[in-house]
């Protein structure tokens, strides 16, 4: 494996070399298993010969890839790639699936205010997978999906979700109910969710921003039964993803 592509692969840790690329770096068999099993992102692996003389007869991917997208790589290159203290010792690039045109068809929607905290961004992504709540928007201004902690978060998720990043509130505001959790709104046991809906999640610190919040129509809060200021973000997001589908 040449420098060019170690460097170019290397600086994928990077927002702007990601966006430039259009490429994105998962590490670890179960994001790359992941990664093949529900999407066709994946254009080329890299791992040790360590690695993969321990695993080519006992893990299914070995059997089943296109071996020319393969590459075998040293521990210090792989090293270089990574974004992790201890390699796992195979990793993967993948294409950023580029959506720009809203599928407003669609009746549920989350959508994600300056979420600033990638842990956050992907434990909320993986939450909305598990709730087959596959359409997300991200506002400008929010981490990037594609950080390296919010993939490791997302635990796989960005492959089975339809992600649109940069994506303003008010494309929904005619074709669908937004609607905001927060402490003082309509108790979310009692409240009947329109047919289509977007849910909105703001920043950790400030909330959904002002320009957002003359857009919202209902606000639905979590009832409190016992002490603390908050739910995490990424809490209240699950809980409210439940509500949203357990009638499903």
């Amino acid at each position: 494996m040449n420098n060019q592509i170690i460097k170019q692969l290397q600086s994928l840790k990077q927002t702007k070399y990601r966006k430039l690329h259009g490429k994105f770096l998962i590490e670890g068999k179960r994001l790359v298993k992941a990664g093949l099993d529900w999407s066709s992102s994946i254009e080329a692996l890299f791992c040790t010969k360590s690695f993969y003389d321990n695993n080519v007869n006992t893990w299914s991917v070995f059997s089943v890839i296109d071996h020319s997208i393969l590459n075998i790589i040293d521990e210090n290159q792989l090293k270089k790639i990574s974004s992790t203290t201890s390699p796992s010792g195979i990793a993967a690039s993948c294409n950023i699936l580029e959506r720009i045109d809203l599928d407003l068809d669609q009746a549920k929607w989350i959508y994600l205010d300056r979420i600033s905290d990638p842990g956050n961004l992907g434990t909320i992504l993986r939450a909305a997978f598990w709730f087959n709540l596959k359409n997300i928007a991200i506002s400008p201004e929010s981490v990037d999906p594609y950080n390296p902690k919010t993939i490791r978060a997302g635990m796989g998720a960005h492959f089975g979700l339809k992600i649109y990043n940069n994506i303003k509130l008010e494309n929904f505001i005619n074709t669908h109910s937004i609607i905001a959790g927060a402490n003082d709104g309509k108790n979310l046991s009692n409240f009947k969710f329109p047919e289509k809906n977007v849910i909105v999640f703001g920043n950790e610190a400030h909330g959904i921003s002002m320009e957002n919040s003359k857009l919202i129509k209902d606000i639905i809060t979590i009832k409190k039964l016992g002490q603390g200021e908050s739910l995490n973000i990424a809490s209240a997001a699950s809980i409210l993803m439940y509500e949203i589908t357990k009638d499903q």
